[in-house]
């Protein structure tokens, strides 16, 4: 966002010199006709001018600086009553001491009070068009910022929602499950049947709910489920136990489990000695759903996985105050999903 006009160097060297004149001219007329100019326009009156318009200017500012350290949680009413206020008390208490101060002073009586009101009234008028001034920019600044901030947004939820469309794809897992199924289906029919129920039921889940932005947590819970039973056909000793409540306020981003399962097991060296048991857990206290497993990693990480493992993880900004967190600790890795809770409503009997 670019700095407002009032504070930009040029603006505050040049309204100044051009308001001076302006009021020296208006002042002139206010008592005299134009032809009269020629023959009362004083040099030094000019310079008097201009210093008092730079006085009110800078102060008006210096008003503005303040409110936007020490106030800037006011809303826009009472700061536009606030600044108004505060820049008119500020601009003509010092225009009233510095020209109290030039008659005495350079001209060696005191201003009297017709005089004195004539100034007062013309930087007032000044002051109200600075602030009107200034308002208006400053409003057409937090108008586009806020369009700048929602088409922001929009262009990162259409990536999102792109990213998230290939990673439901998950080819790596279609082609492997497919190449196990060419495997499975010469010598065990039931198991290839069964293997195909699996993967049918994982992307029908992904292909029903890709356009969804949230899904409840047990509707989550059973596509990860077939997840797990179509990896042990082909990788063995991966379990997902899960001791969680009953939550149906409990919403996920869709396929977060899957996307996170499948990075996980693409990602960890299992064997029979060495299996991989992934534990499902809620932080009520902190609404996190927790993944936990025993970090066993691999040498080469599989790049795809931990792409698509990262996009979900900004996903999560879009929905949750709170962050997606990755904690590694203790030979543990715990995966936390920031909960999204949607109270359900019933319509009361008639």
């Amino acid at each position: 966002m670019n700095r407002l006009f009032v504070h930009n160097a040029f603006f505050r060297l040049g309204s100044g010199l051009l308001f001076g004149v302006l009021v020296y001219l208006l002042i002139l007329l206010i008592h005299n006709t134009v032809e009269d100019i020629n023959k009362i326009f004083s040099n030094e009156e000019l310079y008097v001018c201009i210093a008092l318009s730079y006085i009110a200017f800078e102060s008006m500012r210096m008003v503005i600086r303040l409110l936007d350290r020490r106030f800037s949680e006011l809303d826009f009413q009472k700061r536009l009553i606030a600044q108004i206020a505060g820049s008119l008390a500020a601009s003509l208490g010092l225009i009233s001491i510095a020209i109290s101060a030039y008659y005495r002073w350079a001209i060696g009586f005191s201003i009297g009070s017709g005089e004195l009101n004539i100034f007062l009234i013309i930087y007032g008028i000044v002051g109200l068009l600075y602030s009107i001034l200034y308002f208006s920019h400053f409003y057409l600044q937090r108008e586009n910022k806020s369009r700048i901030e929602l088409e922001t947004k929009l262009r990162e939820k259409v990536e999102a929602d792109f990213a998230s469309f290939k990673s439901e794809i998950n080819p790596d897992l279609l082609y492997e499950s497919l190449e196990n199924l060419i495997l499975t289906i010469h010598h065990n029919a039931e198991s290839a049947e069964e293997q195909i129920d699996y993967l049918a039921g994982i992307y029908r889940y992904s292909l029903i709910h890709r356009h969804k932005e949230l899904v409840s947590l047990q509707e989550e819970l059973l596509a990860a489920g077939n997840l797990v039973h179509l990896l042990n056909f082909k990788v063995h000793h991966i379990s997902l136990v899960s001791t969680l409540p009953e939550a149906h306020s409990i919403h996920l981003i869709p396929g977060s489990l899957l996307v996170t399962l499948d990075s996980i097991v693409r990602n960890t060296l299992i064997s029979a000695h060495s299996p991989l048991v992934m534990n499902l857990s809620l932080e009520e206290d902190d609404d996190f759903l927790v993944l936990q497993h025993t970090l066993n990693d691999k040498l080469i990480s599989h790049a795809d996985s931990l792409i698509a493992f990262g996009r979900l993880q900004r996903s999560y900004s879009f929905f949750a105050e709170k962050p997606f967190l990755q904690i590694k600790a203790g030979g543990e890795n715990y995966i936390k999903f920031p909960l999204v809770r949607i109270q359900e409503t019933f319509d009361e009997p008639v």
